[in-house]
């Protein structure tokens, strides 16, 4: 680190700890589209640095991270690092967004870790979040959501024939029918993760940190479940195991929280989130593309892949 860096390093910590003797940056722990997350030692002590990437200067993004840890941290204070302090681009030498947490220790959710104890902690840890009480029903409007997915994707159909308008075309109208069937039973709301992929879970001695906390909201815990079966377990398992483990993760949460209507809008749910994740990369964070060098015919098998999964689950009764 250049004497330049170390100095805007010192003065980022001097404003928030006190008496900083040594900082020291150990090393770069995650590179995404969103941000750069550091390991960073101060007196011995490690934090990880959060700072977000210059587009997000003067945007909601900072403060709504922070937000949606200090909500989490109150259901499961022991799964979430806690925020240390942060630090608007117009108060720092770096000019960047930047959240300062407290290091969370372990390693990232993988095949060679991944086994029943740990998935029993991670459900564990999932319920109480999903027990934290909120007044109101989901703020999030399904038909609209569902419009703009058709808007969005019809639009890329048009340039790229990968499947057909028409058959993605009734695909939305199944789902969007099936939802204004069984409105009356979306009315769950709680707070979610959002974003429960096996990268945003961390194991330490069989406990479990959730970090990533931006997607975060107040909504049915069933979108956090289908995220987790799209994300973890079908990334780190056979077809068959994976889902051996989400039948067991809905039959838990349907005892847990007397909860009849689970299945019915899991069934919803989880051909949405493939459908999201069919063009979560073009649509949301188009320069990715670049970043993991997806040619086309790589993103084409991708896209089908998805979305051939989104039909699946769809016309699959849970």
């Amino acid at each position: 680190m250049n004497e330049t860096n170390y100095e805007k390093w010192f003065n980022l910590f001097s404003k928030h700890v006190n008496n900083p003797r040594s900082v020291e940056i150990l090393k770069e722990i995650d590179v995404g589209y969103l941000s750069t997350v550091y390991l960073v030692s101060v007196d011995g002590n490690y934090y990880a640095v959060k700072m977000y990437n210059e587009r997000y200067n003067g945007t909601k993004v900072l403060l709504t991270e922070q937000k949606h840890i200090m909500n989490a941290r109150i259901s499961i204070p022991e799964a979430v690092p806690q925020v240390i302090f942060y630090s608007s681009s117009t108060k720092n030498e770096f000019h960047r967004e930047i959240l300062v947490m407290e290091k969370a220790f372990g390693s990232h959710l993988t095949k060679d870790i991944f086994n029943e104890q740990v998935f029993e902690e991670l459900i564990n840890v999932l319920k109480k979040l999903h027990s934290s009480k909120v007044n109101s029903r989901p703020n999030i409007d399904e038909i609209e959501r569902i419009d703009n997915y058709r808007k969005l994707i019809l639009q890329f159909l048009k340039k790229e024939e990968i499947i057909s308008q028409e058959r993605f075309s009734n695909h939305l109208e199944a789902l969007r029918d099936y939802y204004l069937e069984k409105n009356k039973l979306f009315n769950q709301k709680t707070i979610i993760h959002g974003d429960l992929w096996w990268d945003n879970i961390l194991v330490d001695k069989g406990q479990i940190k959730i970090v990533d906390w931006l997607e975060s909201s107040e909504q049915d815990y069933c979108r956090d479940l289908a995220q987790l079966k799209i994300g973890i377990l079908n990334e780190l398992l056979d077809i068959n195991e994976s889902q051996r483990f989400f039948e067991k993760i809905l039959n838990a949460y349907k005892d847990k929280f007397e909860d009849e209507t689970i299945f019915e809008r899991v069934r919803y749910y989880l051909p949405l989130l493939y459908l999201e994740e069919a063009f979560y990369i073009p649509f949301k964070f188009f320069h990715w593309k670049t970043m993991y060098e997806e040619n086309a015919e790589t993103f084409r098998k991708r896209f089908i892949d998805y979305y051939k999964k989104s039909e699946l689950s769809f016309k699959l009764k849970q």
